[in-house]
C-alpha cells in the first residue's frame, strides 16, 4: 500500500510540474488515472468486525476520453481495483474447509473462522484484487475540449476478481508473525455498479456503488454486503 500511495505522491508533483511549465508533458493518447480512498461494506456478515480508516480502497487505471459536444465527453478505461477490508481482531475467513465427517463430510465454501483470544492483531484483512472497466459521461458546463476544467461524470464499473487472501499480523515471543493465506472465500467473481464523479482538471472526489452482493452465497445469518468506495483521484500521464 505505500508503495501505491508514494505514485500517487509522485504523479502529482509530475502534474504540477507540467502545469507550472517546467517541462512538457508527453503526448500520450490517454491518462492514467488514480483512485485513492476508503471503503465498506452495507452490512458486516457474523462476528467479523471493520476498522474503517484501515480499510482501503486503490485504483490504477489506463483511461482515454472521446469527444462528443463541446460540454460533452465519453471516457473508458482498463486496470486494477484493489480492495483491502479490515476484519478488526476478533475473526477473519477460512476458505474451503471440510466440515462433518463420513458420508456427511461437506466442503464448507467460506466460514467465519475466529482469531485466537490471546494474541494482540495489529493487522487482519481481506484483500482482493479486480481487473477493473471504468465507462462514464462527462459533463463540462464551462465546455471543454480537452476534458480539461470542472466536469461532473456519471456512469458504471464492472470488473473481474483476479485473487483474494488473508493476512493477519501479530507478535507471538518476541517475533513479529505474518500469516498470509490465498483462497477464494466464495466471493463473487463478478462485480459491477455505478460511479459519480466531480471535480477540476486533474483532481476530483469519487463514488462508487457496487450493486452486485461481494459474496457468491450469503451466510447463515442471511447477510451478503455490498460494497461502496469514496475518496480522491488523481489523473496525469
Amino acid at each position: 500500500m505505500k508503495y501505491v500511495f508514494g505514485a500517487v505522491l509522485a504523479l502529482l508533483v509530475i502534474t504540477a510540474s507540467a502545469q507550472e511549465g517546467g517541462w512538457k508533458r508527453p503526448d500520450i493518447p490517454g491518462d492514467l488515472m488514480v483512485d485513492v480512498g476508503f471503503n465498506v461494506w452495507s452490512s458486516m456478515p457474523g462476528a467479523l468486525e471493520k476498522r474503517t480508516w484501515s480499510s482501503k480502497s486503490i485504483g490504477l487505471y489506463y483511461t482515454k476520453r472521446k469527444v462528443l459536444t463541446g460540454k460533452l465527453s465519453f471516457n473508458y478505461g482498463a486496470g486494477l481495483g484493489l480492495e483491502k477490508m479490515s476484519l478488526g481482531d476478533s475473526s477473519t475467513l477460512f476458505s474451503n474447509r471440510l466440515s462433518g465427517s463420513g458420508a456427511n463430510q461437506t466442503l464448507e465454501p467460506v466460514l467465519i473462522f475466529p482469531l485466537s483470544d490471546t494474541l494482540s492483531y495489529s493487522k487482519n484483512k481481506l484483500a482482493t484484487t479486480y481487473l477493473d472497466i471504468p465507462v462514464e459521461f462527462r459533463f463540462h458546463p464551462m465546455g471543454t475540449e480537452d476534458g480539461e476544467g470542472l466536469f461532473i461524470g456519471v456512469g458504471g464499473i464492472v470488473g473481474l476478481r483476479l485473487n483474494s487472501h488473508t493476512k493477519q499480523k501479530y507478535d507471538y515471543q518476541g517475533e513479529t508473525v505474518r500469516d498470509k493465506v490465498s483462497g477464494k472465500y466464495n466471493l463473487n467473481p463478478f462485480r459491477y455498479g455505478y460511479q459519480i464523479r466531480a471535480g477540476f482538471k486533474g483532481v476530483h472526489l469519487f463514488y462508487k456503488r457496487y450493486v452486485s452482493d461481494v459474496f457468491k452465497d450469503p451466510f447463515a445469518d442471511g447477510s451478503n454486503p455490498v460494497l461502496t468506495t469514496v475518496g480522491i483521484n488523481v489523473t496525469g500521464f
